[in-house]
């Protein structure tokens, strides 16, 4: 679907962002990435913290962009309508982000024990990876928004 296509389904609106709703939204990036690291929480619990995280950067991203999400599947909408916006070189990463989204789905409202150690460390690993790319890559096309 491109960005034209999000927009007549209704699952991208048009949006003015400003400087301090994407520092807001990095405000929650950092406090996730910080709370995702706590060693005392479950693994799942890690994971969807840590892919909040990416999502709320992605959001950002979009935001900074002019657009914001609408309707139903918000975090299916971010990764799939950022292919457009992105370099293609990123489009792995959104791929990596958009399946992490269906596990958290599934570790968030089907149980217990769904994402390992493992997972949880490279996905926080991957969100502060693509949180930085995202804060550089709004900083040089949107400079009055990375204040």
């Amino acid at each position: 679907m491109s960005l034209r296509e999000f927009l007549s389904a209704g699952r991208l609106k048009r949006h003015k962002a400003s400087a301090g709703e994407v520092r807001g939204l990095f405000a929650v990036v950092k406090r996730d990435l910080a709370d995702a690291r706590v060693r005392g929480l479950s693994d799942d619990r890690r994971f969807a913290i840590a892919y909040n995280a990416a999502l709320q950067a992605g959001r950002a991203c979009l935001a900074a962009e002019g657009y914001r999400t609408s309707g139903q599947g918000h975090h299916h909408t971010v990764f799939q309508a950022l292919r457009h916006i992105l370099p293609k070189e990123s489009h792995h990463v959104l791929d990596y982000l958009d399946d992490c989204r269906s596990k958290r789905n599934l570790a968030e409202y089907l149980g217990a024990d769904v994402a390992s150690e493992l997972e949880s460390s490279e996905l926080l690993r991957e969100a502060l990876s693509f949180a930085n790319f995202i804060q550089d890559f709004i900083r040089a096309r949107h400079p009055r928004l990375a204040r």
